[in-house]
């Protein structure tokens, strides 16, 4: 099992910010691009290197990203409006070799806790920190093959509920 610690900076320009392991290491770095039509990121690995890219998919009715890993994967992440006092995301990851597997998210209504699951069993946990300046989230892998995908939701997840509204 993996923890990591997803923290954003207070004033910054980019929504750019470090993911840490529970020994206070970085492993992510996430950087947003400012100048853009729809909101995009980029996972990088502590060494620079890009693992996945992130955007908006732009006139969609429900908020609605798309994750491309560079190991082929890609994801797609959909916020759904049901039910009404919760959140949930719903999720279609295609792997090459493995095909398609199905995820959802699902979340309190202030939108700080959140449990990632496939098939009903839980393969990651997020918890949001309250009284905090800016948004910082502690999250829990189980399924330690899939880290670059759960921290590229949860960071989609902070931007469809917390992001500015630059865009």
């Amino acid at each position: 099992m993996a923890t990591f610690k997803l923290k954003q900076k207070f004033l910054s320009l980019t929504e750019k910010f470090e993911i840490k392991n529970e020994q206070d290491d970085i492993v992510y770095v996430v950087d947003g691009k400012f100048f853009s039509i729809g909101k995009r990121f980029t996972l990088f690995d502590n060494k620079e290197n890009s693992l996945a890219e992130i955007k908006q998919k732009l006139f969609s009715f429900r908020p609605q990203f798309h994750v491309l890993l560079n190991d082929g994967s890609h994801a797609q992440i959909i916020k759904t409006f049901l039910p009404l006092f919760s959140s949930r995301f719903l999720v279609t990851f295609t792997q090459p070799g493995a095909g398609v597997r199905e995820l959802e998210v699902t979340g309190n209504f202030l939108s700080h806790e959140y449990n990632f699951s496939e098939n009903g069993q839980v393969i990651a946990q997020v918890s949001k920190q309250l009284f905090s300046f800016t948004d910082t989230y502690g999250l829990e892998v189980h399924d330690e093959s899939l880290n670059e995908l759960l921290v590229s939701l949860l960071v989609v997840i902070d931007a469809i509920h917390h992001g500015n509204d630059k865009n």
